[in-house]
């Protein structure tokens, strides 16, 4: 997944105040932000306007939200001037907050009263026009980006110790109020040890099991293709079949070209039969054979459940070459760690590992040190004696071939878990 196409869709507080506001229709210069107004109803704090200062000595003033035309790559910001422009202490704030003067540098609290760490920023989702307060930002990194220090303190700190900065973000339904009144600035963890982590597809999935179900649609169609599809594979299975129905089917094929193929059958076998067709017209035949072939399987046989997403290499290969392969092919692969060895007949004949090939000579064919008994499983092999081969041989994954030897697939051994006993599925999506 390529974590720029998702940070595109997010943007940080910091990047927002002292972003300069104009004149949606002329362009001339009107002030610059120097906070921002969001309303608590929803689980996500929406933006609802913007406070405004003139000049550097003028008087603030507060913008509605609808006002805001368009928002440039560097955050200026096009308003339309309408007589709902008023000034600061005019504002009724019912319901509502500043981000900065609310957040910024106060202190988040556990549950039983000791300090934690300080909000150095806020992490906004953006949809277009729409923007949320998705995330609360408690890291170093957080903090030279609000004085403009990030990219040179990134390089130093990257060339004296070698170690690269992470953000390091709190989901804001894990932040409450400690007080009453949310203007307070006390805040408090609503569990202990509140989930630090970089942006991960299953933290956007999160945010959108919170979200309405058009404003899920809104912004899962706003994402990058390929992260569009490591969102929705980590939705419950019953929100993403509701989420992939609400989809135009344009949208739904283009997520599902970027989705495993597995994955895309686990999806594909909820909906209906029409809407299945409808995406076989708009999929590529190679995908829509691998999907039409996987749907067709019992679902209590290793077929079923099997990826065809999975690494092999020619048997006349070497270590070097096969490194190249894997290189040039890895993103598009379930694993990469096993390499499956196949005859030019697609034949399975041994197996090796990531860990074996950077230990040989680059030249050595692959022939000479490969594992020739390695343990598979047919395609029409019990998912239940799958699950007894992993429990075995305490295996990840397992190699899947038809009656010919074939090479089909793999299966991990969380699918294989999941197929055998599908309520671990269930209770770990209803925890989440």
């Amino acid at each position: 997944m390529n974590q720029q196409q998702l940070q595109n869709n997010f943007v940080y507080m910091s990047q927002l105040i002292g972003a300069r506001i104009v004149d949606a229709v002329s362009g001339i210069p009107l002030g610059y932000i120097s906070d921002i107004a969001a309303g608590m109803r929803d689980m996500y704090p929406r933006v609802t306007g913007l406070v405004v200062r003139r000049h550097l000595f003028g008087k603030r003033v507060f913008v509605p939200w609808k006002n805001v035309r368009k928002i440039s790559d560097n955050m200026t910001m096009g308003i339309e001037q309408t007589i709902e422009i008023v000034p600061l202490e005019q504002r009724i704030f019912e319901n509502e907050i500043f981000l900065k003067e609310t957040f910024w540098d106060q202190q988040i609290v556990d549950i039983s009263g000791s300090k934690v760490v300080r909000v150095n920023d806020l992490h906004l989702l953006r949809e277009d026009l729409n923007l949320w307060v998705v995330h609360i930002d408690v890291g170093f990194k957080g903090l030279i980006r609000r004085m403009g220090w990030s990219k040179p303190a990134e390089f130093l700190i990257q060339w004296l110790f070698a170690y690269e900065l992470k953000d390091h973000l709190i989901q804001w339904k894990f932040v409450q109020p400690v007080s009453a009144d949310q203007r307070a600035g006390n805040l408090a963890l609503k569990t202990t040890g509140a989930k630090l982590a970089e942006l991960h597809p299953a933290d956007v999935a999160d945010i959108l099991q919170d979200l309405g179900t058009d404003e899920r649609v809104v912004v899962l169609n706003s994402l990058e293709r390929a992260v569009a599809a490591d969102t929705l594979t980590e939705l419950p299975m019953k929100l993403r079949v509701q989420t992939a129905e609400l989809l135009t089917v344009e949208s739904l094929a283009s997520i599902i070209r970027e989705m495993p193929v597995d994955e895309a059958v686990d999806l594909m076998a909820h909906l209906h039969k029409k809407r299945v067709h409808s995406l076989y017209a708009l999929l590529p035949a190679e995908k829509v054979t691998q999907i039409s072939d996987l749907l067709e399987l019992s679902e209590k046989i290793a077929g079923s459940i099997m990826n065809v997403e999975f690494m092999s290499a020619r048997i006349t290969l070497t270590a070097g070459q096969i490194i190249e392969k894997i290189k040039t092919e890895s993103q598009s692969k379930e694993t990469v760690y096993y390499i499956y060895i196949v005859d030019e007949n697609d034949v399975m004949v041994g197996t090796t590992t990531l860990r074996q090939l950077l230990l040989v000579p680059l030249d050595k064919p692959v022939a000479e040190f490969m594992r020739k008994r390695t343990v598979k499983v047919r395609i029409d092999t019990d998912i239940k004696d799958v699950a007894e081969i992993f429990y075995k041989y305490d295996f990840t994954v397992v190699p899947v071939v038809d009656k010919q030897n074939k090479l089909r697939g793999i299966v991990t051994i969380k699918d294989a878990l999941e197929a055998v006993f599908p309520k671990i599925r269930e209770e770990s999506e209803e925890t989440t």
